[in-house]
């Protein structure tokens, strides 16, 4: 009787965990079509767009964090924010760059979106220089010393 009682309860918090987690994608333009930058593969998105780990539950990134500040409502604030730095908005990267979406709305971009919370290119040298070491990818970053410029007389 218990382990039925104690089965019950799982499948609850389970059901629960889903449904909120489906809310969030549901409250920014695009939100199950994220691609995952270490994959590309476009049909294993970044679920957890504003985690650090692509299926969510753990610690924030950039774009969780704005997101909670923007009280998990998806603002012209929020959308004209570049959250991971990479030089284009949070409406660019999830295709809404025009920042009219609205919940429930078609997004008017469903292609070439990227993630609003990781830097990319990985490898371009904005990236390279933030810390996104949470992140689990094969990054191949351009060695700084090597990009500097010499002062070679000749």
């Amino acid at each position: 009787m218990n382990l039925w009682l104690i089965i019950k309860c799982l499948c609850v918090f389970q059901v629960v965990c889903i449904n909120g987690y489906s809310d969030f994608t549901e409250k920014i333009p695009n939100g199950v079509k994220v691609p995952n930058p270490c994959h590309e593969d476009i049909s294993n998105p970044w679920l957890g767009v504003g985690h650090q780990s692509s299926g969510g539950a753990d610690a924030r990134n950039s774009f969780g964090v704005d997101f909670a500040n923007a009280g998990y409502t998806w603002t012209k604030s929020l959308c004209q924010m570049d959250s991971d730095g990479d030089g284009k908005t949070n409406g660019e990267e999830l295709g809404d760059p025009e920042c009219t979406w609205a919940v429930g709305a078609t997004p008017s971009i469903s292609t070439g979106l990227s993630h609003p919370g990781i830097c990319e290119p990985l490898n371009s040298p904005t990236c390279c220089g933030q810390k996104q070491s949470w992140l689990s990818c094969n990054i191949d970053c351009p060695n700084k010393a090597e990009n500097k410029p010499s002062n070679t007389e000749l």
